[in-house]
């Protein structure tokens, strides 16, 4: 009777083992599948940018030739971080990943958005900055253009910076309730 009570809990201590594996698995599947979504979508907001700004930069004049210019170059670099986060995200193997591995790589992400939040809220300020400032500079143009294009590409980082975050925290008690 004792072996069967001790096959038994045995036997109970590994479904629950193996649940705890398969919850982990899930949730970094899922976080991996959040994050990707999210480089795709900043991928796809670059390359529109270049694509729109290549074409009307030809036909642009005074403010406008500038934003234009702007945002091609800002979104050069946004298609660089996508292109090397999706690369990333892709050539990880998140099923494999062990409860330690997954919690330091969630707080990582949620520390990079952050962050990135932060930079965010500088371009907004920067972009308006250079607006005022065009008021008064022998660049008046130049600085107009360049205002208004980073403030709409901060105002876009921002909302797609705070949409990943947000859904990364919710999905943080998943992970925590993990931890034995």
């Amino acid at each position: 009777m004792r072996k069967y009570l001790c096959l038994l809990l045995f036997m109970l201590l590994s479904v629950v083992a193996n649940a705890q594996t398969n919850t982990l698995a899930t949730f970094n599947l899922r976080q991996n599948e959040i994050l990707k979504i999210g480089m795709i979508v900043l991928g796809g907001w670059a390359l529109l940018n270049i694509l729109i700004g290549s074409f009307r930069l030809m036909k642009a004049t005074r403010n406008k030739r500038f934003f234009f210019q702007m945002n091609i170059y800002w979104n050069i670099v946004n298609m660089i971080i996508a292109s090397v986060a999706l690369y990333s995200l892709l050539t990880q193997v998140p099923a494999t990943q062990s409860l330690a591995e997954s919690i330091k790589l969630h707080d990582w992400y949620k520390k990079i958005l952050y962050l990135n939040i932060g930079l965010d809220v500088a371009y907004l300020f920067l972009g308006q900055w250079l607006k005022v400032r065009s008021k008064t500079s022998p660049k008046t143009e130049q600085l107009l253009g360049w205002g208004q294009s980073i403030v709409l590409q901060g105002l876009f980082l921002l909302v797609l910076d705070i949409v990943l975050a947000t859904m990364l925290e919710n999905r943080a008690a998943i992970l925590y309730s993990l931890i034995p």
